[in-house]
């Protein structure tokens, strides 16, 4: 009788916190340390102060090269993370995402970059607290991703205009919306459209364009709605033709980029798809906002439901 006590005291005093301990939720956060504005300097505070820690365990790791953030999720999903956290811009959580796509760990967002758009479409919080705090809440739902050729993305990638501001951007030490609008402006005034050969569909298009853009999510980031009717869970997707246009058309342009009207202008075509063909591109393209360059053609399709993704 008294071994029996002794070992009933054993499972108490041994087992049972080793099950609590175990039974909470595994977190991996991949942060990257240059990003946008610097708001993720004091990320490893924020997280002990907001985190739910009775019900979460964590780890922290900083990416130090291109593509060390799908490395590093990667990694995560095969050691058993229950949801990996993307702390950067559109790019670094593209980067995070691809190493999770197909799997049922959930991704979760702290946005800390210049622009932001995937997360401002699931309006989580541009304030690293209080984006924290929303991943406590636990709440998911499945979204599509894109695949372009062998590499993946969530939001918008495109070619134009607006891949040759990506490239710009990405060789300024300093970021942030400020610096992304000086770009913007000195990039115009010589910037000449190009042709492109699209296969949308099955269906061939030539068209000149200033841009053309591939979405899945609506928006670049800071509320520039390329593509205001897309969806990300609908199993399609956007693809926008910013056609070419007088120097005159600029101002309503813009402001209809920001009003979510860009769909009504003549200047714009867009297409609901599945599989877009882009023919021999000699330009770079961007993908969530970062400059890549492809020497053959570029196969783009949707990938229905193949991201499960925290959100407010």
């Amino acid at each position: 009788m008294k071994n029996l006590l002794k070992l009933l005291l054993l499972f108490l005093v041994c087992y049972l916190p080793l099950e609590a301990k175990e039974s909470k939720k595994k977190v991996c956060f991949i942060v990257n340390p240059i990003s946008g504005v610097g708001k993720q300097k004091k990320i490893e505070k924020l997280i002990k102060r907001n985190l739910n820690l009775s019900e979460f365990s964590y780890e922290v790791h900083y990416t130090k090269r291109p593509k060390h953030a799908t490395e590093l999720s990667h990694r995560a999903v095969l050691e058993g993370a229950q949801i990996i956290v993307a702390v950067g811009g559109d790019g670094s959580v593209n980067e995070v995402a691809q190493g999770m796509i197909g799997s049922q760990v959930a991704l979760a967002i702290i946005p800390t970059g210049s622009g932001n758009g995937f997360a401002r479409y699931f309006d989580i919080p541009t304030d690293p607290a209080e984006a924290i705090q929303v991943i406590n809440g636990m709440h998911d739902q499945w979204i599509d991703t894109v695949k372009i050729n062998q590499e993946s993305y969530i939001g918008v990638a495109g070619i134009g205009f607006d891949a040759d501001v990506s490239l710009a951007f990405s060789t300024l030490e300093k970021r942030g919306p400020a610096s992304y609008l000086r770009v913007i402006l000195s990039e115009l005034p010589n910037y000449k459209p190009q042709n492109y050969e699209l296969v949308i569909d099955g269906k061939p298009y030539k068209e000149k364009a200033f841009l053309i853009c591939f979405a899945n999510s609506k928006q670049y980031g800071n509320n520039a709605f390329i593509a205001p009717n897309a969806q990300i869970d609908d199993g399609f997707l956007d693809v926008i033709i910013w056609k070419e246009f007088p120097p005159h058309a600029a101002p309503k342009l813009v402001h209809d980029l920001f009003t979510k009207h860009l769909g009504d202008s003549k200047y714009t075509q867009s297409f609901r798809c599945q599989e877009v063909i882009l023919k021999k591109p000699m330009h770079t393209l961007h993908i969530d906002g970062e400059p890549m360059d492809f020497d053959e053609d570029v196969y783009i399709r949707i990938l229905p439901s193949s991201l499960k993704i925290i959100t407010p």
